[in-house]
C-alpha cells in the first residue's frame, strides 16, 4: 500500500527559477521523494493509501538550507574567539581543539547536528579536523553522529603535511628561530591517511545521507606530492574534493612562490578543481583565479560572517555570480559564531550593498536563497535533486510557524525570509521525508542530553588545553605584526573595507 506525508494549505516558497510562491498550497511526500508540491487540492493520493497529515495551516514551507563549510570539533569551542584574525585564529583552534576521542567526536557532531535542524538546516559539509592525525575508529564517529541525527552531511576529512609555520609569509624578526624550533617541523606521512579513506570510503559506500569527501586543509600547506596523490584518490574514487582556498591575504602572499600562475590552476592541474570540487572562503583571489575557477565548474562556499570576525576580507560576491561561478553558503565552525543559514544568506545578501554602488546589481532575496539550498545541494553532489520543492526532489524540507513576529504581518515572502528570519520560527525539518525535527525537537536523538554532556567534555578539553594555549600567547605578537605587514602591502587585490 503506498504511504504519503501530506502538507496541506501552507504557503509553499519553491525556490524554482521562476520564484513561485503557492498560497494556499499543498505538497506529498513518498518515501523520500516530493510526489507534489503545488495549489491546494491539485493532488489525490490513489485510493486506500495511507496519509499522515503534517499541520500546514499558517505554515511556510521551504527546501532545507544547506551549509556547505563548517568544522564539527568547533562545536565545543563556542566562545573562544574575539579579535583574533586568521592566522593568530588557526594556531589557538589547533591548540584548543585537544586530544579527544571517539565519543568526544560524536558528541560533538551531534551539538552541531541540533544547531543545524533548529535553524533550518537540512545537510552540511563538515571539513572535518582531527588531530595529531585521523583514523578510522574517528571518521566512523563522525559520520555515525551525522547518520544518527538524521541530517544529511559529507565529511571532508582535512589534511596537509607541512607544519603550519612554514605555510606563512613570516620573517626572522616576525617569528625568531628560537621560537619557530619549539613547533613541529617535518612531514606527516600519507599512506596513512589515504588508506584511512579507502576503507571508510567503502564502508559507508551504500549510506544515502552521509558521505565521504576528500579534504584538503589549503594547498599552501600540502607538498606537491600530496596534492596530486589526493587528485589522483578523488579520480580513482569517484568522490569530490574541499579545501580552503584564498582566505586571507596572507595565503594570497604564498602563491607566488609555490604556484605562479595562481592556486586554481595549480589544483587543477593535480585533478582538484573540477564540479566535484568547492572552495571555501575563496577571498582573496586574482582575475586569472576567478577565470580557471568558472572554467573548471569548481563551486566556492562563501562564508561572510567568519570572514568578518576574523577580519578575512570581503569576498567579492558579485564578480564570482557574474562569471558563472555557482555559489553557495557556508558557517565556518562555531568558535566563529552561529550555523543559522538565514544569518548567513541576508549578511551574504547584504554585504553586495555596500561594495557596489549599482543598486540593479545587488543580490535579491530569491537567488540568495537559492545559492543556499540550490547551489548548496549542487555542492555536496547532490545537483538536481534537492534544493526545490517540485515533484522528484528529494524531501529535505523545513516547515516555518508564520504567525511569527518575524513572518507576520506577511510581506513578500521571499525578503521577508532573507531580511527577517534568524531561525526561530523553526517548527519541523524532514529530511529524506523523514521527521528530524518535531515541533521543534530533534526525533533521532536526546538534544538536552547531547548538549548537557558536550559542555561536560567541552569543560574537561578547556582545563586539558588550558597551559599550551597560554604557551602559545608568546607567538600571538610576531604573527599579528605579519598580518599587519601583508594587509597593509598595496600589491594584490583589495579584500578591506577602508572608511575616510
Amino acid at each position: 500500500m503506498a504511504a504519503f506525508t501530506a502538507i496541506r494549505g501552507a504557503t509553499l516558497v519553491t525556490l524554482d527559477e521562476d520564484d513561485t510562491v503557492v498560497e494556499p498550497g499543498d505538497l506529498f511526500i513518498e518515501g523520500d521523494r516530493i510526489a507534489y508540491a503545488g495549489p491546494a487540492g491539485g493532488f489525490t493520493p490513489p485510493e486506500g493509501a495511507e496519509v499522515r497529515e503534517i499541520e500546514g495551516r499558517d505554515r511556510v514551507v521551504m527546501p532545507g538550507l544547506v551549509n556547505c563549510h563548517t568544522h564539527s570539533y568547533a562545536a565545543f569551542l563556542k566562545g573562544s574567539v574575539d579579535t583574533d584574525p586568521l592566522d593568530v585564529f588557526m594556531l589557538g583552534a589547533i591548540l584548543s581543539a585537544g586530544a579527544r576521542d571517539a565519543r568526544d567526536v560524536y558528541v560533538s557532531a551531534q551539538v552541531q547536528a541540533l544547531e543545524m535542524l533548529l535553524t533550518g538546516s537540512t545537510a552540511c559539509l563538515d571539513h572535518f579536523s582531527h588531530r595529531p592525525r585521523h583514523s578510522a575508529e574517528i571518521l566512523d564517529a563522525v559520520m555515525s553522529g551525522y547518520r544518527d541525527a538524521g541530517v544529511r552531511a559529507a565529511v571532508a576529512p582535512m589534511f596537509s603535511d607541512i607544519p603550519f609555520v612554514e605555510t606563512l609569509p613570516l620573517t626572522e624578526e616576525e617569528m625568531p628561530a628560537a621560537l619557530r624550533a619549539e613547533l613541529p617541523s617535518g612531514p606527516q606521512p600519507h599512506d596513512p591517511y589515504f588508506e584511512m579513506m579507502a576503507e571508510v570510503a567503502a564502508r559507508w559506500a551504500d549510506d544515502p545521507r552521509v558521505d565521504l569527501m576528500l579534504g584538503v586543509d589549503s594547498p599552501q600547506r600540502c607538498t606537491d606530492a600530496l596534492l596530486r596523490r589526493a587528485g589522483a584518490f578523488c579520480a580513482e574514487h569517484g568522490i569530490g574534493n574541499h579545501t580552503h582556498l584564498m582566505e586571507a591575504k596572507t595565503q594570497w602572499a604564498m602563491a607566488e612562490g609555490r604556484a605562479p600562475d595562481g592556486f586554481v590552476a595549480y589544483l587543477a592541474d593535480c585533478g582538484l578543481a573540477g564540479p566535484r570540487s568547492s572552495f571555501a572562503h575563496f577571498v582573496w583571489f586574482t582575475d586569472a583565479d576567478l577565470e580557471k575557477t568558472a572554467e573548471t565548474g569548481v563551486h566556492v562556499v562563501h562564508n561572510p560572517a567568519s570572514n568578518l570576525i576574523l577580519g578575512s576580507g570581503i569576498q567579492p560576491l558579485l564578480r564570482l555570480i557574474e562569471a558563472g561561478v555557482p555559489v553557495a553558503f557556508g558557517s565556518d565552525g562555531l568558535n566563529t559564531g552561529h550555523m543559522s543559514m538565514f544569518e548567513k544568506t541576508r549578511l551574504a545578501a547584504l554585504l553586495t550593498r555596500v561594495t557596489d554602488p549599482d543598486p540593479d546589481r545587488w543580490l535579491k532575496a530569491p537567488s540568495a536563497l537559492r545559492m543556499a539550498t540550490v547551489n548548496g545541494a549542487s555542492a555536496l553532489g547532490r545537483a538536481g535533486q534537492a534544493g526545490v520543492l517540485a515533484a522528484g526532489q528529494l524531501a529535505d524540507i523545513v516547515i516555518l510557524d508564520g504567525a511569527t513576529v518575524a513572518l507576520s504581518p506577511r510581506g513578500e515572502i521571499a525578503q521577508q525570509i532573507v531580511f527577517y528570519e534568524s531561525g526561530s520560527s523553526v517548527r519541523d525539518v524532514l529530511v529524506d521525508g523523514r521527521h528530524v525535527l518535531a515541533d521543534g525537537k530533534p526525533t533521532g536523538f536526546d538534544g538536552a542530553a547531547i548538549l548537557a554532556e558536550g559542555r561536560e567534555r567541552a569543560a574537561r578539553l578547556a582545563r586539558d588545553n588550558q597551559a599550551a594555549l597560554a604557551n602559545a600567547e608568546r607567538y600571538y605578537p610576531g604573527l599579528k605584526a605579519m598580518v599587519r605587514r601583508v594587509v597593509s602591502s598595496e600589491t594584490g587585490p583589495c579584500r578591506i573595507a577602508m572608511l575616510t
